[in-house]
Order: structure tokens, then sequence, then C-alpha cells
């Protein structure tokens, strides 16, 4: 637990140093950070595949993490779009060429990791940029990692009924009411942050400084897409856990310390991140209609 909570606060201490300071100077230099994880996220899944049987074409990834910034600085959303585009494109020329030792699978598990982390992942580009900025970051983080620990703490104090017994042994109905506890605690400090305190007003590059300057229009808003997030976050732990039982591993990486790898980090973040950023991109839609 020691070596766990330590990695954690070196985790916190780093994704603040890039999304508090750093972001300030450029938006850009917290797209580093995401760019490591997203890379990082997408060679765990290859190595961690390859030991289950899997061999995942290393070609078409590499192409989409080559071609996906530059497309999404210039192009946005479409961007992500072409390079998925030609990421499967030169995935199929892969399969076809080296067809003799290339099977089916190989092709299903390289589009597989396309989708998880990679596409998944570049929904944090979006929300930095466009969808919500430093609110919808904050956001994204509060309600999932509090989640997460609340649904740890709740688990180990009260857990005794098993949720899915057969996907995760340890995930508890106890701990996931403690997520959703801990989910509407996010939320309700991203409320304060930015639409009761306005902490961040006059900070570089923040972008959306409140999601209303109504309470009464942010509260409900914050507090169900919380409940979405929650339940996202849950489902997304349970997907990982799951996976990572088919491929007879413990964890996909090990790259930190009492947490695994980066994709053990990721699972829950990686199926809450199009939630937040769908929410903004209609409800930016909607404001300013």
């Amino acid at each position: 637990m020691l070596k766990r909570n330590l990695t954690a606060l070196v985790l916190i201490a780093v994704a603040l140093t890039f999304i508090l300071y750093l972001r300030t100077l450029y938006v850009e230099l917290t797209d580093i950070l995401f760019f490591v994880f997203m890379a990082l996220g997408a060679y765990e899944m290859c190595a961690v595949g390859k030991k289950a049987g899997y061999r995942a074409m290393v070609a078409p990834i590499l192409c989409y993490l080559i071609a996906f910034y530059p497309l999404f600085y210039f192009f946005r959303s479409i961007g992500i779009l072409i390079s998925l585009g030609v990421s499967a494109i030169v995935a199929l020329s892969v399969f076809l060429f080296a067809r003799k030792t290339r099977s089916l699978q190989d092709l299903e598990y390289t589009f597989f990791i396309l989708i998880y982390p990679l596409i998944l992942c570049s929904f944090f580009f979006e929300i930095n940029h466009y969808a919500g900025n430093l609110l919808g970051i904050f956001y994204v983080l509060f309600v999932t990692l509090l989640s997460d620990a609340f649904a740890l703490f709740a688990g180990m104090l009260f857990g005794k009924k098993k949720l899915i017994e057969d996907v995760s042994p340890k995930k508890t109905v106890a701990g996931a009411f403690g997520a959703y506890v801990g989910g509407l605690i996010g939320a309700t400090a991203v409320l304060l942050l930015f639409d009761v305190f306005h902490l961040f007003d006059g900070w570089g590059n923040v972008g959306l400084t409140a999601l209303s300057d109504k309470l009464y229009v942010s509260i409900p808003l914050y507090f169900s897409l919380a409940f979405v997030c929650t339940t996202l976050a849950i489902i997304g732990d349970l997907a990982a856990s799951w996976l990572k039982r088919k491929m007879d591993v413990k964890d996909f990486g090990k790259i930190f310390p009492g947490h695994g790898g980066v994709m053990d980090r990721l699972d829950s973040l990686l199926f809450v991140a199009p939630a937040v950023c769908a929410f903004f991109v209609i409800y930016n839609g909607v404001v300013y209609l």
C-alpha cells in the first residue's frame, strides 16, 4: 500500500505540473502528457497481446501515432478520422502482403488497439483544446479518480457481496456504491473550483472558466454527468479486468509500482473521456445557438 500511495503521489505531481503550470504557458504542452500515455498504452497492449498469442501489426499503430497529432492540430476531429482511416488501410495492406505469416486474428487485434487505447485516448486532446478545456480535464480526473478511490475504500470496509465475481472477484456492490459517492464528490469539487469560487479566472489558457453563471443550471448538469461518468468508470474498470482475465495476465504492465501499467491507470478514464467530450460539445452547441 505504501508503494502504491507513493506512486500515486508522483503521478499526481506530474499530472498537475503539466495541467496547472505548463498548460498556462501553452495548451499544447499538456498534449505531451496525453501523447506519452497514449503511446505507452498502445505498447502495453501490443506486449500483453503477444503473451496471449495475439500478434498486433506494428506498422498501422505507428502510422496512427505519427499521423494523429499534426492532423488533429490542423483539422481537429476530422484529423482523428483521417488518422484512423489511413491506419486501417495500412493494416489491411500489411494483412494482404504478409498473408502467409499474418492471421485474421492479428488483423482483428490490431484494429482493437487502434480503438483501445488509441482512439479513446484521442478524446483527451479534444477536451484539452475544444471540449471543456481545463474544466473538462479536471472533471474527467476528479470524477474518475475519486470514484475509483472511494470504490476501493468502500469495498475494503464494507464489501461482501460481489459485483460480477467471474469478471473481477475483488469488485463488490459496496465498492460500486462508494464509486458513485466519490464521483459526486469529484463533481462537487469541480463545481466549487470553477462555478462557485472561480479559482481559475485570470489564469492563462483556461478556456471555459465555468459551466454556467447560474448555479441552478450548473448543479444538476454536474451531478447528472457525474452519474453517467461513474457508471462508465465502473464499466471501464470491469471491461479491463475481463480483458486481463481472458489474456491470463494480472496487469497490463509494470511501469508504475503498485499500480501496474499505463493501461491499468487508464481503464476507467478511457471510458469517461468520450462522455465528457460529448457533453461539452453538445452543451457548447446549445449555449451558442
